[in-house]
């Protein structure tokens, strides 16, 4: 396709100009260059159709690379003496699902992003399950780690407990955490 592409316009413009030429000196012999209007006429066919083929054939342009993002927009963090007293506050939880183990038990996978300015290190994560509007219980646990400033923490398969009956709905939380 490369040398097609490279090939068409060195062709197109051959073709026009042999074609041109028949404008002024037409063949009797041939009958689409026969007349003067009909070399006219098929000079500007192949002029207009050469134009059109060599800019459909013509490759398409790569996008420009994606702009690089544009840094966060300056915000006030917390205050430290808060993130110290109640660190859990500050630890947001996203993606958070639970489903049961081979032995019943509450799994929890999900993420935690710390939105404070001070490193924050393992949260207790705590989950209310129920059924319907039947409450089954509460399960926590301790998610090992530290979590730095502005940095997310990644868990899979934390092992709660057993709930006390069956579930099949889940509300969870960060019940405590400790600030460094």
């Amino acid at each position: 396709m490369r040398f097609m592409t490279s090939a068409l316009p060195l062709l197109w413009l051959l073709a026009s100009a042999a074609a041109f030429v028949f404008v002024f000196r037409p063949r009797p012999g041939w009958p689409v260059v026969a007349t003067a209007a009909r070399a006219l006429m098929t000079f500007l066919a192949v002029f207009l159709g050469g134009a059109v083929l060599v800019a459909v054939t013509r490759p398409k342009e790569e996008a420009p690379p994606p702009k690089p993002p544009l840094a966060p927009a300056a915000r006030a963090l917390p205050d430290p003496v808060q993130v110290r007293a109640h660190p859990e506050r500050f630890l947001v939880l996203d993606g958070v699902t639970a489903f049961r183990g081979k032995a019943g038990d509450v799994l929890l996978t999900g993420g935690a992003t710390n939105v404070s300015g001070l490193p924050i290190a393992d949260p207790r994560l705590s989950c209310q399950m129920s059924q319907g509007r039947a409450k089954a219980g509460t399960v926590s646990a301790v998610a090992p780690g530290t979590i730095p400033p502005g940095g997310k923490m990644i868990f899979a398969a934390i092992n709660l407990g057993l709930a006390a009956g069956p579930w099949d709905r889940w509300s969870c939380q960060v019940v405590e955490a400790r600030a460094l």
